[in-house]
């Protein structure tokens, strides 16, 4: 199915500094998402109602992946990995395999389709290559699967979980990997897209049921989608610049949500674009792959 040029709408005007990590919560049919540097916890009710929480952690937070249960999400912060429970409002600690590191702060995580936790790392000065990329399957310790990036965006998988993308985003490149579904080794590493300096830097990631992969450009005031083989096939500008991530949702997946960032933007910007921090929405023709959620060990 091909994806239509659609029109884009505003669902949600949440003002988040650092709005992140959209998630259609397989369990529960809710759309969460993050104000990473708010250290807020938003979910849209199915009545339109934004409902927010406020997890009591170090942040700023960096991720949120879908947990066993509805209500329950994996969520990264600086002193690691917990499971938060919606309806007690509660965290429980799991994880951190970054500890020890300073100066090192959680990003973007995804599940894979064969249900492992893949949890991108960053370089807080966003300067130095020291960022890196774990993968976490339950029953077992966190493996280092990447390292040598500067800032972690992303990953997402292609349908049949054999290929991960994610963004170096300081590198303004989307890299590929071969992924085997029983092991968390990353093999033939390469280049799928580059950037030009007016579309920004990739950000977000998440792929369609066709396996084309969509791109939340900061600082691009657009979404790229792009095909297979690494050709852009449809670009959507926003009006917005820093635009972060975007996940599909709703009844039949049919939805993509796009979050947005407000932070540091000069005021001339913020008056041209007054939107900035807000949740978006738009249907583009093509549906979107349930996120599996994770069942997490404590380590």
């Amino acid at each position: 199915m091909s994806a239509r040029r659609p029109a884009i709408r505003l669902l949600c005007d949440s003002a988040d500094a650092l709005g992140e990590a959209p998630l259609w919560h397989p369990c529960d049919g809710h759309l969460y998402w993050l104000d990473l540097t708010g250290i807020r916890l938003h979910r849209l009710e199915a009545d339109g109602t934004l409902t927010t929480r406020f997890p009591a952690r170090p942040g700023p937070l960096g991720a949120i992946v879908a947990g066993p249960a509805a209500g329950e999400l994996v969520l990264t912060a600086p002193d690691g990995l917990w499971l938060y429970d919606w309806a007690a409002d509660s965290l429980t600690p799991l994880c951190h395999p970054e500890a020890g590191r300073t100066a090192i702060g959680y990003n973007d995580a995804k599940v894979d389709r064969a249900g492992r936790l893949w949890i991108g790392t960053s370089d807080l000065a966003e300067q130095d290559p020291r960022g890196a990329l774990w993968c976490w399957q339950s029953g077992a310790a966190p493996v280092l699967a990447e390292a040598g990036l500067t800032v972690v965006n992303g990953p997402a998988f292609s349908p049949d979980g054999r290929t991960l993308y994610l963004s170096d985003s300081v590198g303004r490149r989307i890299l590929a990997f071969d992924v085997a579904p029983g092991a968390s080794v990353l093999t033939n590493r390469r280049v799928f897209a580059s950037m030009a300096v007016d579309e920004g830097y990739p950000d977000g990631l998440t792929v369609d049921a066709d396996g084309f992969l969509w791109v939340a450009h900061w600082d691009g005031w657009r979404v790229t989608r792009f095909s297979p083989s690494g050709e852009r096939a449809l670009v959507l500008p926003l009006p917005v610049p820093r635009v972060t991530s975007l996940a599909f949702g709703g009844p039949g997946l049919a939805t993509l949500f796009v979050t947005t960032a407000r932070v540091d933007l000069p005021a001339v910007v913020l008056a041209a674009a007054p939107l900035s921090g807000s949740l978006f929405a738009l249907e583009p023709g093509v549906g979107g792959l349930p996120e599996r959620p994770f069942v997490p060990s404590v380590q």
